[in-house]
Parts: C-alpha cells; structure tokens; sequence
C-alpha cells in the first residue's frame, strides 16, 4: 500500500468547478443572442413590425426573465408563462379602456387599476412567479403609457403592441436556445450528472485512501482534500435540480430517458448519502491504522477502487440501475468474502465506525437505494389521520390564505404607490419605478435590503455604460447596439456572483439595454439620471411595504426555522421504526434543512442596524448536524432493510433479532424525543425576559431527560452486547449470519450517531441562546439522559 507522507492539506482545485463556469458563459452569450435578436428587429426591422413593438423595453426585460440560465424545455416554459401573462392582462386592459378610455386615464386612476389588477394577478398560487412578474410588468407599461400618451394610446392598439413586444421577448428566447445549435435539458442534466459522477468518484476514493492511510495525519490531511470537491458537488446538485425541470417541456426527448429523468433525486441521494456516511465514520475512527481490516480486505479496497469508479462511470448513461451489467456479477461475493474475517472479531462501540464505513462503501457501489420496503420490520403505513393532524392541517390551510393575502397586498399596494410617486417626480418616465419593482417579486420572504441595494447598484453601473457607450458612438447611433453585446455576458455573470446576485445582474444588463438597444427617448444622461431615481422610488417602496407587511427580521425567521427542522426531526423520531413513514418525514426534513441554509445565506447578507450581528457560524453549524442526522437515519433505514430481506435465509433465532432490533430502536425514540421537544422550546425564546420565564420548566423533573456526551456510546455499548447474546440463537446459513452481523454492527454505529449528533445540535442551540443574550448569564439544568431501565429493557 502506498504510504501518504506527513504534510500541511493541500490544495486541490476540483476540475468539476470549471462545468458550471462553462455553462453559464453559454448561458450568457444565449442571453446576447435573444437580446441581438430583439435589438435588430426593433432597430432596423421592417417598418410594419418596427410599428408593432412601441415598447422594445417589455420585450428586452420578458427575454431577460426567460432565456437567463436556460435551457431549451425551461425556456418553452417561460414562453408559455408570457403568453398566461398575456391572455391575463390584455383582455382585462381592453374591457378597462372599452369602458374609460385612454384619454381620461389619471394618475390615480392608473393607480388604482393597476393596483386591483396586481391584486388579481397575485392571488391564485398555480399561476408561476414568472407569469405574475411578466404580467405586472404589462401592467405598468400599459396604464402608465396611457397617462402619458393619452388619446394617442388607442384603447386596442395600445395593449397589443404590448402583447407584441412580449411576443417578441419570448420568440427570441426560443429562437436563442436553438441557435446555432438546441440547447437541450435533457443534454445537459446528462452532462451535469456526468460530471457529478465524477466528482462523487474522485471523494470517495479520497475518503477511501483516507480509511487505509497509516496515521491519522495522513486521513485528516486526505479527508481535507475531499471538501472541494464536496463543495463543488453540493453546487452541481444544486443546478442539476434546477435546469431538470424543463425536461417535461421537451417531450420529443422524454421517452428516450423517462425512467432515468423519473428516478433523478433518488440517484442523486443514493450516490451522495454513502459518500456522507464515508466521511462521518472517518471523524469517528479514533487511530489509523484500522487495526480490524486486514491484508485481505485493504487488497480488495485498493482493487475495488477501479470496478467502483467503473460503476460509477456507468451511472453517467442514465441507464436504470436494476438494468447495469457492466460490473462483474461476482463483485459482491468477493466484497462479502474480504469481510468475513472482521465479522467474527467481538465487536465493540470503537469498531462500529469501521463497520459503518464498510457498509456505506458498499451501498456505493452497489448503487443500493434507501427507499424502505414495506416488509421492512414492522413498518406499514397508515392512512389514519389522526385529532392532532387534522389540527395541524387547518393551520397550515390557515398560515397559507394568509401567506397569499399578504403578497397579493404586498405586490399590489407597492405597485400602486410606486406609479404614483414615480409620475408625480417625472410623468414621462413613470413606468420605470413600477418597472422595476414588477420584475423583483418572490412568492415568501426575500432578503430585500440586499435586493434593493444589488438592483440599485446594478442600474447604475448599467447606465454608466450605456451613457459611455452613447457618448463614444454619438455619430454612429446605428451601429451603437454592437457595444451592449458584450456587456450583456459580463452582467449575466454578475448573476452568480454574491457582490451582486440575480437580482444586481438583471438590474445592469437592463440598465444598458435601455439606453443603447432603443431610439427617440432623449438625451441619454438625463433619462439615465431620471430613471436612476425612478428605480430608487420603487425601491423604496417595495422596502417600505415588505417592512410593514412582514416586519421579521431574517435572523428572526433563521431561528423559527430551526424551531421547525427540530419539530420534523421530532416527528421522524416518533415514527420510528415505522420506516415507511420515517422515509416520508426525512424528506421533509431534508426540505426543512434546505430552507434553513438558504435563510441563513439571506440573513448574512442582510444589515444588522441596531440589533446584534447575526452569529452565523451558530446555526451553519447546527444545520450541518442537522443534515448528518438525515444521512444516518437514511443510512439506517438501509441496514435495517438489508437485515429484514436476510431473514429469509435464517431459520431460527430471527424473531428474536427483530424483537433487539425494534426494542433498540424504542430506546433510541425514547432517549432523543424529549431532548428535541425541549430543544424547540429554547430554539423558540424571543426574549431575555421570556427565557427566564420559560428556562425552568425546560429542564424539570417531569420533562425526561437530557443527552450527554457518553450517551451515545453507551446506547451503542448495549445494541452490541445484547446482539452477540440474539446471533447465538440465530441457526442457518453462516454467510446469512456473516452479512447480518455486518448490517447489524453499522445499524449500532447509526444509533450511536444519532445520539452524539442530537446531543451536538443541543450545544449548538445553546451556544445560539447565549450569543442573542450577552448581557445575561444563561444557565442550562444538566440531567443524564441515559436510564438503566431502558438498557435493561433493551
């Protein structure tokens, strides 16, 4: 075996990284071309299309909603959610105008109708975001532009040139992902899910040198190369759920990989969730060299390396993995035949760790899913609901009409004002206050003090250029547009960067667009500084009513958040070992967890005031153990359902087995539910004054118990105890005996995980608690959470 010389981490540059870049720099000359294709036909089209499209600026921001990120079926979508827009909007404005009039269109009367429209629009939660945005935006344009223009904004011609534009929009959208060549979503979720294949491959064989290296600097130093490249993954995931949503809308292609697109989330868990399970066993292993693995077994692990990249190679083909072949179908007996001789050694809690990392390797390889069976053990699911979900349903259906009231309010009342104040500062160029807040709507909470300063900060830089780009063309107006082509790539970069986001980039890229890709607005230093200031008043709107709407701070909805992650943890404890229902809750809960990163990304970037500095690092890490909590309970359900199919081949002894089984995992309900139900009452103090108040009832005597740091070796001290006493009675086939005792020794280290994780989640709440209460002392009642009575009963 090779030895890993003693050394500082070094520096891995993971090749998977540079996939997304390419990919957006394609996604960002799409967006040049659908914006080239808009330019031309407004600037030098026939002059019967010229006449059509009035407003080039609804037809440049519907193309830069669509095409940014795009593929071919997402950017169907978005054409398709333009023309919903439309059919929403035009007729109302033609039975609006059928009964006003354009010509008596007021100030107010602009706001009043483009207030109730909004209203309208934003209600119903099946119309997408991107239609609700698109139709706000003909909204402005239209009833704005017949306050300006008056009787020359005829009451059918009017609408429809604002259908055309939108037209437009999409049509160079489309025709952007076609040209030169389709750029396909399902191609690239191919593509995407090859290169996080080869991303997973490369850290697992990291983590697997890392469980043969022969000292623990040499594994800690090869565990830290893997974390680029987990960071990387974590990214490609990311994007592969964001772009496979356009799949469906290519249905000419769908058939060819129905079965693969169908499976996608559960390939992508049953790759990711071992490699997690690989790296949590590796923080476990105390010394290195694993003094249990011997020359047998490190041979297979170095020879396997190659059959399991193979395997993992293979996964690229969106072949179903029930239909693979490539891999030799002896792969499992030699796996089985290396472990035989760790089987027999009398196991203990400080070789689970090994056992557990032998167990997640082989699901790797063996692209073993996690979805229980309904034989597993004792789970059956039920359709019974019950008083007190029938009382969580009501408030949900309760929290939601009222969810959907406040955003319609949100969106129309903001609006409203917007046009208003923007018309009485510049009648002219009212539409762009409306405008630009229409387009920067989101269904739920958005981090709008950093939204509004990306946007404001994105139009200026954007005018700057167009004013630039103006001033050293001034003679060859004709000619001006040429110089927007390359901005519009760098600004769609901007769209990924954190200094300006989506938002800052769409704000800079329109910026430009307006001046240099339209003719006949007037001098572009005086529009560039009038809409500057019309972006600032809708802005200030927008920031206004979210305050007085929704006056939560981000920090505020990170921690209720928690509060709700420890709630669906609790529920996913409480179904154990039900694990058909338990698998159902970590879905939620791996849901749960995701908002939870994503809050915490929103409340970083949002200023303090006069509040205390949001303590990230508190709740990073309480969601990081939060999300090793899901991967033990997947990995869990995996041992648990790989033991229950062994049953078969064991005569005699299984009941018993089973009776450990389900008894070790009551003991582990009983153990973890009062600390989380308790955890959710700390999460959830909102003040000092409230926290001395609550603190006592907290931790008394009639609560339960509480975690402790040797918990959860001694839960695992137990399980193997009590599971050499079960196996004796087992008779049958000794490999059925072999292969259960495996499973059962990395079923005990899952446990043992959980216990150690939810009791690292307790010091993680706490360390929250203290640093929103600096001036106080906070002091936490401290009990044993393990009780004889439960070992016994175990």
């Amino acid at each position: 075996m090779k030895n890993y010389p003693k050394m500082g981490v070094k520096v891995v540059a993971p090749p998977h990284a540079g996939a997304i870049w390419r990919e957006r720099l394609g996604s960002a000359f799409r967006t040049a071309i659908a914006c080239t294709i808009i330019g031309c036909t407004a600037l030098y089209g026939p002059d019967n299309v010229r006449n059509q499209i009035q407003y080039p600026s609804v037809a440049y921001v519907t193309a830069i909603l669509i095409v940014s990120d795009a593929t071919l079926g997402t950017t169907l979508r978005g054409s398709w959610n333009a023309f919903c827009a439309t059919v929403l909007v035009v007729p109302s404005t033609l039975l609006c105008f059928w009964v006003v009039g354009p010509s008596k269109f007021t100030e107010a009367g602009a706001t009043v109708a483009v207030a109730l429209s909004a209203f309208v629009v934003a209600i119903p939660e099946c119309l997408p975001i991107l239609t609700k945005r698109i139709a706000f935006a003909q909204l402005v344009i239209i009833y704005v532009g017949a306050v300006v223009r008056g009787g020359d904004a005829g009451p059918v011609s009017h609408p429809v040139h604002i259908a055309a534009c939108t037209a437009l929009g999409a049509s160079g959208s489309v025709l952007a992902l076609i040209l030169p060549y389709p750029r396909l979503a399902v191609t690239e979720v191919k593509k995407q899910f090859q290169s996080y294949t080869e991303n997973a491959s490369d850290r697992s064989n990291l983590y697997l040198k890392a469980f043969l290296s022969q000292d623990k600097s040499t594994a800690d130093d090869l565990v830290a190369q893997a974390e680029p490249f987990a960071k990387s993954g974590t990214k490609l995931i990311r994007h592969i759920n964001r772009i496979q949503e356009g799949v469906k809308w290519e249905r000419h292609r769908v058939r060819d990989f129905k079965k693969s697109y169908m499976k996608m989330g559960d390939r992508l868990n049953s790759i990711e969730t071992p490699i997690n399970g690989m790296k949590m066993a590796l923080s476990a292993i105390s010394s290195f060299p694993v003094g249990i693995v011997n020359d047998e077994l490190k041979k297979y692990l170095q020879s396997e390396q190659v059959k399991q990249t193979l395997k993992l190679e293979h996964a690229k083909c969106f072949v179903p993995y029930d239909d693979a072949v490539t891999v030799p179908e002896n792969k499992n007996q030699l796996f089985d035949k290396s472990v035989h001789p760790i089987t027999s050694i009398s196991p203990n809690h400080k070789n689970l760790p090994v056992f557990f990392f032998l167990s997640c390797f082989e699901q790797l390889i063996n692209n073993s899913t996690i979805n229980p069976k309904p034989d597993s053990l004792n789970g059956q699911k039920t359709n019974n609901i019950n008083v007190a979900e029938e009382s969580k349903i009501k408030e949900t259906m309760t929290q939601w009409c009222k969810d959907r009231f406040v955003f319609a309010l949100k969106c129309s009342v903001s609006l409203g004002f917007a046009i208003l104040l923007g018309m009485f500062f510049d009648k002219k160029n009212g539409y762009w206050s409306g405008l630009t807040i229409a387009i920067s709507f989101v269904e739920g909470r958005q981090p709008i003090f950093t939204v509004a300063n990306n946007r404001i900060q994105g139009t200026a830089i954007g005018s700057v250029y167009g004013v630039l780009g103006s001033c050293l063309l001034n003679q060859m107006a004709e000619i001006r547009f040429i110089i927007i082509l390359p901005w519009i790539v760098f600004t769609s970069m901007l769209q990924n960067s954190q200094m300006y986001g989506e938002s800052g980039g769409i704000a800079a890229v329109i910026g430009a667009l307006l001046i240099l890709g339209r003719k006949n607005y007037g001098p572009p230093r005086e529009f560039a500084i009038a809409r500057l200031t019309e972006v600032s008043i809708g802005l200030f709107c927008m920031v206004l009513l979210e305050i007085i709407l929704q006056p939560v701070r981000p920090a505020t909805l990170v921690k209720r958040q928690v509060g709700r992650c420890l709630r669906t943890l609790d529920e996913c404890i409480n179904q154990i070992p039900d694990f058909l229902s338990v698998n159902e809750k970590i879905k939620r809960l791996k849901s749960d967890i995701n908002g939870l990163k994503n809050l915490i990304k929103d409340a970083k970037s949002e200023p303090s005031f006069w509040f205390l500095p949001f303590k990230a690092s508190c709740y990073e890490n309480t969601q990081e153990r939060l999300s090793n909590m899901v991967d033990s309970m997947q990995i869990m359900v995996y041992n648990t359902q790989f033991i229950a199919s062994m049953s078969q081949s064991c005569e005699g002894g299984w009941k018993d087995l089973q009776e450990h089984i389900i008894s070790s995992l009551n003991t582990l309900k009983e153990t973890m539910s009062p600390c989380v139900k308790r955890l959710q009452k700390i999460a959830l103090v909102k003040s000092n004054d409230v926290f001395d108040q609550e603190s006592e009832g907290i931790f008394d005597l009639e609560s339960g118990s509480q975690p402790t740091s040797e918990t959860g070796s001694k839960l695992m001290d137990t399980f193997v105890q009590h599971m050499e006493e079960v196996m004796d009675t087992i008779q049958g086939d000794e490999e059925c005996k072999r292969k259960t005792v495996f499973h059962l020794n990395s079923l005990g280290f899952c446990i043992g995980r959980l216990v150690r994780e939810a009791t690292n989640v307790e010091i993680c709440v706490k360390k929250m608690i203290r640093s929103e209460n600096p001036d106080i002392q906070v002091e936490f009642i401290k009990k044993p959470c393990y009780k004889n009575d439960m070992v016994n009963s175990s």
